[in-house]
């Protein structure tokens, strides 16, 4: 085994499909710590341009707090209001349930939070890590049945190196910078060459224990979704 090292040079050439960069570190002496080591800084890079978007879009943003006191004001100018806040407990009530919609709504249409994207810097690498440990061991189960030869080491090495795209979704608070499905199709091809060049494969074999794994998360959200249903039918029809 080489005794390789990973290396901004490296990462850059997997990024742009250099078959070579992937034979280094899967020839490592531990191409798992590598990869583990890479997934923490990427995702931590990735949650640290994301909340510098935040803090950006935060102090740009009007005071919610005032927003909401303004919009409550007008409302208690209309017609409607003066109809209806002489019902018992009328005013209360709407007040306690306008405070609780602008709690959560605003988190629903994406707000500024730099205190929840500072979080995430500690989050989104344990996402990251279950994300890359959860689709290696797929991945290199269907290699291996289709015929492949790498070990599971060498497998979520070389697979770590296919997040590297992830750091653009980091970048989205850039104005008209658009990245929608580019950050997946590419790490899609990513996952395609280090599968591949892991297990020695034809490119018939890589890409389907390339793919075989998402068939995987979709059967197990249906058989999820179809459980959640039946148990909330069975309480309904109670």
């Amino acid at each position: 085994m080489g005794n390789r090292t990973l290396s901004p040079g490296l990462v850059l050439r997997a990024l742009f499909l250099d078959s070579d960069a992937y034979a280094e570190l899967r020839d490592d002496d531990n191409p798992f710590i590598e990869g583990l080591f890479l997934l923490v800084i990427i995702g931590a890079a990735t949650a640290f341009l994301a909340m510098i978007g935040q803090v950006l879009a935060w102090a740009s943003t009007p005071n919610l707090a005032a927003m909401k006191d303004v919009v409550f004001s007008n409302l208690q100018q209309m017609p409607w209001w003066s109809m209806t806040s002489g019902a018992p407990g009328f005013a209360e009530e709407f007040r306690r349930w306008y405070d609780l919609g602008w709690q959560v709504f605003p988190a629903l249409f994406g707000a500024p939070n730099p205190v929840g994207a500072a979080v995430n810097i500690l989050l989104w690498p344990l996402g990251l890590l279950v994300s890359w440990l959860i689709y290696g061991v797929l991945a290199h189960i269907f290699a291996r049945m289709l015929g492949g030869k790498g070990g599971l080491g060498q497998t979520l090495g070389v697979t770590a190196l296919a997040f590297m795209p992830m750091l653009l979704r980091g970048l989205e608070f850039i104005p008209f910078l658009v990245i929608g499905s580019v950050a997946a199709t590419w790490q899609l091809l990513l996952r395609y060459k280090a599968v591949r060049t892991a297990h020695a494969l034809s490119w018939g074999r890589a890409f389907w224990a390339t793919m075989l794994p998402f068939a995987v998360y979709f059967l197990f959200w249906v058989i999820l979704g179809g459980s959640a249903a039946a148990v909330l039918a069975l309480i309904v029809g109670r």
